[in-house]
């Protein structure tokens, strides 16, 4: 009996230093993630993984560097990973999400962000972020009732208030379009293309001379 004991304990012994290695693998790679060092990094990630594979933190931090180098496709095996050992990470969800997005896989995303959604409504980046896919495959009047729910945990989102206005403006419902652009404006007339959108709509109504107006406006913060 005492030498089953032995051989259990000695497994124990190995499983746990393995578990500490990993630790450490996963340190390094950090360290070099804030040198800049992404590729190096994701060498330590791989060598955190092979000793304990259920290290969820080195797969997250591993995706991280990916999201970095643009390599979509590893990103969403990692993240892939990171949802397997705890279904309830929600950052995890998001950003396999972000990189289907990348991919154009806009209904895989969308898949994505309902989980996000289904364990807190009110993440306001999960309703911005399925309203974007949902704008991708021109579902426009879905992407204007995520971008109302975003409103609706925060009128002053100027993401939203623009999103929901070219969905509008798509929608050729330019009127309602300008509003929100207004929204943006009025806060921020500087936002990046919301004067030009404000008069590409107002010349779609046949406002022509407020519409050079704002077209001017634009060409001057280039």
């Amino acid at each position: 009996m005492g030498l089953f004991g032995f051989g259990k304990s000695k497994i124990d012994k190995r499983k746990k230093d393995w578990i500490l290695e990993s630790a450490d693998w996963r340190n390094k790679g950090n360290a070099l993630v804030k040198l800049g060092k992404n590729e190096e990094a994701i060498e330590c990630y791989d060598k955190a993984v092979s000793l304990d594979s259920t290290n969820g933190k080195a797969w997250s931090d591993k995706g991280n560097a990916l999201v970095k180098l643009g390599k979509n496709d590893e990103v969403i095996v990692c993240f892939s990973q990171v949802i397997r050992l705890n279904p309830e990470d929600l950052m995890a969800w998001r950003n396999k999400g972000n990189a289907l997005v990348k991919l154009g896989k806009n209904e895989d995303a969308i898949e994505c962000y309902n989980q996000v959604i289904r364990f807190n409504s009110k993440d306001s980046d999960a309703w911005f972020n399925r309203g974007n896919s949902l704008a991708n495959l021109k579902k426009f009047e879905e992407a204007i009732a995520c971008y109302d729910k975003v409103l609706s945990l925060d009128s002053e989102d100027l993401r939203a208030w623009f999103n929901r206005g070219n969905s509008l403006a798509n929608l050729k419902k330019f009127e309602e379009a300008i509003a929100c652009f207004d929204k943006v404006i009025e806060k921020n007339p500087e936002y990046p293309s919301v004067l030009r959108y404000k008069g590409m709509s107002l010349k779609k109504l046949g406002r022509d001379e407020e519409a050079e107006h704002y077209f001017t406006k634009d060409k001057k913060l280039l």
